[in-house]
């Protein structure tokens, strides 16, 4: 009653998705080098030359920008200011319990959701931090704010205990959507400001733009997310697409 149902949503485990991919591209041919970060870009006739990296240079054929909340400060070293701010986003688990969650419970007016993993413990998220920062020490106001809608929810977690809290980094963008396919240099690409929905888009957007990589022109599906949008006030209403954040 006054609520929603998705019957075949579901949860996966974002750590485990990602080695998938990364294991599958490895086999495919595809270079993964861990601990290694981009320190600058060599930019000559409006496109990136070089790659300046803590471990060496790299020649730059064509270079995308998909590094999550680091998107902004990783463009302004190409000297691409993009119109994204970031901001923490934090989340917790409890002690496993026998099995009993069976779904994802989600409310938007206690901005908490709760979903039990496959180890037994109640995974306790909810909205990003109100606050522009780069940090990802978690915090006690948003441990107890989201304690609070839990206990709300599910009455019998108030004597659970907390194993443990973390924070990340979310990039937002102000209609709440991605921005996707070309930047002002020639073979900068970007897929960035997907705020705290991005892992369930992946797959459909990693598969455009590989394709306009691949044919140096962006995809027609994905000429809507140009980051030129902000300047002409052309925006996207996607504010309704999770009730994470927004």
């Amino acid at each position: 009653m006054g609520g929603l149902w998705h019957s075949d949503g579901g949860a996966a485990r974002h750590d485990a998705v990602a080695w998938g991919y990364a294991a599958q591209a490895s086999r495919r041919g595809v270079e993964i080098h861990q601990r290694t970060e981009v320190e600058g870009f060599d930019v000559g006739g409006a496109k990136i030359t070089r790659v300046r990296t803590n471990r060496g240079d790299i020649s730059a054929g064509q270079v995308m920008i998909a590094v999550g909340g680091m998107n902004y400060d990783k463009a302004m070293k190409a000297g691409v200011e993009l119109p994204i701010r970031c901001y923490p986003l934090q989340a917790m688990v409890t002690q496993p319990l026998k099995p009993w969650l069976h779904t994802l419970v989600s409310s938007v007016s206690l901005h908490t959701n709760l979903v039990q993993s496959s180890r037994g413990e109640i995974v306790i998220g909810g909205g990003s931090d109100p606050y522009q920062l780069y940090s990802t020490r978690s915090t006690l106001d948003m441990k107890e704010h989201l304690a609070e809608g839990a206990v709300h929810l599910i009455p019998f977690l108030h004597g659970v205990r907390l194993l443990r809290q973390w924070a990340g980094t979310t990039d937002m963008t102000a209609d709440y959507s991605p921005i996707m396919g070309a930047s002002p240099l020639s073979n900068l690409w970007l897929d960035c400001g997907w705020g705290t929905w991005g892992f369930k888009a992946t797959p459909v957007a990693d598969k455009y733009m590989a394709q306009t990589i691949a044919n140096q022109k962006v995809a027609p599906i994905l000429e809507p997310f140009t980051m030129e949008r902000f300047a002409t006030f052309d925006l996207l209403n996607e504010m309704g697409a999770t009730a994470a954040s927004h």
